[in-house]
C-alpha cells in the first residue's frame, strides 16, 4: 500500500513538471482570475472596437517601433559586453559542435550571431511594456535599452507578473551606501 502510494506520488510529479499540466492549470486558474478582476470593477472582456481604435493610433506604433529599435540596440550591447567587444556574424552551427535538442539535429541549425541578440533585446522591450508602463520619452528608450540588454531577466521578469507572481524569486535587497568594508566582502 505504501509502495503504490509513493509511485502514484512519483507520477503526479512528474505529471506536475510538464508544460502541458502547467497550461491547464493556468487555464483553470483563469476563471478565478476573472471573477476577482469584476468585483474590482475591471472587465477583462475584450471589447473589439475599442482595440481597433487604439491599433489604428499612430502615436502607438511609433513608440512601440522605438521601443523595440532600443531595445535591440540593447541587445547589440549585450552582444558587444558578452564578447568582449567582439560581435559574432550568422553562420552555420559547425559538424560536432552543435548540441542535439529534440526539436532540431545539429546538421540542420544556424547561428543567428548578433542578430538573435537584437531580435531577442527588441522583443523584452516590447514584453516589458506589458508591465511597467513609462511616462516620459527618455524612460521609453532607456526602459527599452536596457530591457534590451538583459533581455532573458526581463521575459523572466514579465512572464512572473503575467501568471500573478512578483516576477522575482527572492525580495530585492534594500539599497545602501556602499561602505569601504563591503568592497572586500
Amino acid at each position: 500500500m505504501i509502495g503504490q502510494t509513493a509511485v502514484i506520488a512519483g507520477h503526479v510529479a512528474r505529471l506536475a513538471r510538464t508544460p502541458h499540466f502547467a497550461a491547464t492549470s493556468a487555464t483553470v486558474g483563469t476563471g478565478g482570475t476573472v471573477a476577482g478582476l469584476r468585483m474590482l470593477g475591471i472587465t477583462p472582456d475584450l471589447d473589439p472596437q475599442a482595440l481597433a481604435r487604439g491599433l489604428q493610433d499612430g502615436n502607438l506604433w511609433f513608440a512601440l517601433v522605438l521601443a523595440a529599435a532600443f531595445g535591440a540596440i540593447g541587445g547589440l550591447v549585450a552582444e558587444l559586453l558578452s564578447l568582449h567587444g567582439n560581435i559574432e556574424l550568422p553562420h552555420r552551427v559547425k559538424r560536432g559542435h552543435g548540441k542535439r535538442t529534440p526539436l532540431a539535429e545539429p546538421r540542420d541549425m544556424v547561428d543567428l550571431g548578433v542578430l538573435s541578440r537584437m531580435l531577442l533585446g527588441a522583443a523584452a522591450a516590447l514584453a516589458l511594456l506589458s508591465a511597467y508602463t513609462p511616462t516620459t520619452a527618455s524612460a521609453l528608450l532607456v526602459n527599452g535599452l536596457i530591457a534590451g540588454s538583459a533581455s532573458t531577466a526581463v521575459f523572466r521578469f514579465v512572464q512572473g507578473r503575467l501568471l500573478g507572481g512578483s516576477g522575482t524569486s527572492k525580495p530585492p535587497r534594500e539599497l545602501r551606501p556602499l561602505k569601504l568594508s563591503d568592497k572586500a566582502a
